[in-house]
């Protein structure tokens, strides 16, 4: 079912400023940036920097991963029973959708993909 960890994303204070981190110093290329995120070429995996993550005080603690999965309510739908979902399946963009949980641990983990 999960095919693949498809983001690593970190919160950070500003992402314009980590941005510019991770591409001018760390070299990454910059695949995309919009709003509050900018995403990152990494191999397998992407890097994705967002401000929506951290708290309302700025804290840059916060981080998420990300599986892709080939049809997020389908996923839902047979996961539901094993894991307490912390929302509903909603889109997040044009094509892709997502729905979130925490590992016993609390650590936020996402499905996403297609809806």
């Amino acid at each position: 079912m999960l095919e693949r960890l498809a983001f690593v994303m970190l919160a950070v204070r500003d992402v314009d400023r980590a941005a510019t981190f991770y591409r001018d110093a760390l070299g990454l290329p910059l695949t995309q940036r919009f709003e509050a995120f900018a995403f990152f070429d990494t191999g397998e995996a992407k890097l994705a920097l967002t401000s929506e993550l951290g708290g309302e005080d700025g804290d840059s603690q916060g981080h998420e991963c990300v599986f892709a999965v080939t049809s997020v309510t389908k996923a839902y739908a047979a996961l539901r029973d094993r894991i307490e979902f912390l929302n509903e399946p909603r889109p997040v963009n044009d094509v892709s959708w997502a729905v979130n949980f925490r590992d016993p641990d609390g650590h936020l983990l996402s499905l996403y993909g297609p809806q």
